[in-house]
């Protein structure tokens, strides 16, 4: 990977940012000069990233978002918000991301995992699109994970209410973004809006304490780094339905790239947001 362009005068938004991955991008992307939209749930850790945020920064703004992604009302509050307050959008980071380790359900009914991991991305990125192909070129970048290669669509339940194991949940949800990334891509294509989702890495945070304990962890900086590449750098420019693991493109599991997979899935999630 190169180095990062300078981001003066594009706006972007991180989801997840008041913590692990999400809080170093945004400090990063801030760094490079753009105007960072955080996005948090809890006010106390929101504040500490906006500062963090501002005294990274290279001349953009900052702006704290106060949202709960597990409910379509929430999701499409925040993005009524984005949209009257700001006139452009030019990346859109879908970094939020939940490990449950005992079932729970969100407010609308829908397992947790499921709601944050996958649904949230979905409605969100279809919320800001108005304003995303207004500022075209511009980037939409998911947050998969390595963790898609052992994951299963059990299309019988995917709300795990039958059954809960927390890895199969989380591990179900990672290959849900990258199907859901490959079948978005599909459909912005010529629109000048990119699609493109990645793994981190086994990042040092309070998810892979929680769920994976015993596996070692980067740090957050090189945990951030791809989200920071396919963010801003030139290189990633009209990049789109592609997977980027260890800091390049990869071939994903043949699984995630199953257009009937694709399109069932984006279907189920239609009719999630509709109904909610």
């Amino acid at each position: 990977m190169t180095a990062d362009a300078p981001m003066t005068g594009k706006t972007v938004l991180v989801t997840g940012s008041t913590d692990g991955i999400g809080r170093q991008t945004a400090v990063e992307l801030a760094a490079l000069g753009a105007d960072v939209l955080v996005h948090g749930r809890d006010a106390r850790r929101g504040a500490a990233t906006l500062a963090a945020v501002r005294a990274a920064s290279a001349g953009g703004s900052a702006a704290l978002y106060l949202a709960d992604l597990s409910t379509c009302a929430g999701l499409r509050d925040l993005a009524a918000r984005i949209r009257a307050e700001h006139a452009r959008l030019d990346v859109l980071i879908n970094n939020a991301g939940v490990y449950v380790p005992e079932r729970r359900a969100s407010g609308d009914g829908l397992e947790l995992t499921f709601a944050v991991n996958v649904l949230a991305p979905f409605v969100l990125s279809h919320e800001l699109l108005p304003v995303l192909r207004a500022t075209a070129p511009s980037r939409i970048v998911n947050l998969s994970s390595a963790s898609h290669w052992t994951g299963g669509m059990h299309w019988a339940d995917l709300q795990s209410s039958a059954v809960y194991d927390s890895i199969v949940a989380y591990d179900q949800s990672k290959l849900a973004v990258t199907l859901l990334t490959f079948e978005l891509a599909r459909r912005l294509a010529g629109s000048g809006v990119t699609v493109v989702c990645l793994d981190p890495g086994d990042v040092d945070t309070k998810m892979l304490r929680a769920g994976w304990p015993d596996l070692p962890g980067i740090d957050v900086v090189a945990g951030a780094a791809t989200s920071v590449f396919l963010a801003a750098s030139p290189d990633a420019a009209g990049v789109s339905g592609v997977y980027y693991e260890d800091g390049r493109e990869t071939s994903p599991r043949e699984a995630s790239r199953d257009r009937g997979s694709q399109a069932r899935l984006w279907r189920i999630l239609e009719g999630l947001a509709i109904a909610e």
